[in-house]
């Protein structure tokens, strides 16, 4: 061996045990800052593919539903879709002039990664009651990403096939974070008069709004109601 290379052996500094519990703390943390990167892709962009997808099919189901109605035929009832099917279109002017999205019957996990979801054995849209719409903040096209924006006089529109039904919020998180924040098992808010036993008997056409806090998590559930103000029976 030439005597230069053999002192570059003999005269390299040996890495002591700390460096290499170090140097393997440093890899495994870089690891898993990778997963933890690729995971919040897949949240944001890989669910929002999926549920852009579930739309397009939401929305030729509901032009399928309503362009089979002939003049002077009642509409359907909504009370006999299955979970999964689509509902109706809901839209926000709060969110952006193009914001619309199709929503579906049912709110469970499968239901929402479609789109918003309409709460079932809640009001439909101009009847007395609490028409109920959940949506997610992130992923799946986060439908309600910016839902604190929401303020009082706000208008929602939910078009069903016998026309389009517009509510008016009188609550609202209006800007604020933590806004109209409750517990994850406050189910009130969709009862037929929220704050009361789930019993009293409605008189106004409600529609209740709630989606998940924080963003990115879900401890907590945001709301936002508000009342009838135009409609076909409104």
């Amino acid at each position: 061996m030439p005597r230069h290379a053999q002192q570059r052996v003999s005269t390299r500094p040996r890495r002591s045990a700390w460096a290499v519990v170090i140097g393997g703390i440093g890899e495994i943390l870089l690891t898993a800052g990778v997963l933890v990167l690729l995971f919040v892709v897949y949240v944001i962009w890989g669910t929002g593919i999926q549920t852009a997808q579930a739309q397009d099919a939401l929305e030729d189901e509901l032009g399928q539903q309503w362009g089979q109605l002939d003049p002077g035929t009642p509409p359907p009832d909504p009370d006999e879709l299955a979970d999964g099917d689509a509902y109706g279109v809901l839209r926000i002017p709060r969110f952006g002039d193009d914001w619309e999205f199709t929503v579906v019957q049912g709110v469970l996990a499968d239901d929402l990664a479609r789109g918003p979801g309409h709460y079932p054995g809640t009001a439909n849209p101009g009847e007395v009651g609490n028409v109920g719409i959940a949506a997610h903040r992130s992923g799946h096209l986060s439908p309600f990403a910016d839902f604190p924006d929401l303020r009082v006089g706000d208008t929602i529109e939910l078009e069903m096939a016998d026309g389009t039904y517009v509510y008016q919020l009188d609550s609202a998180p209006d800007g604020d974070s933590d806004g109209n924040k409750i517990d994850i098992n406050d189910v009130w808010v969709v009862d037929p008069v929220p704050g009361e036993p789930s019993d009293t008997e409605p008189t106004e056409r409600r529609i209740t709004l709630t989606t998940c806090w924080p963003r990115f998590g879900s401890s907590h559930r945001m709301y936002a109601t508000g009342t009838l103000v135009s409609g076909p029976t409104g």
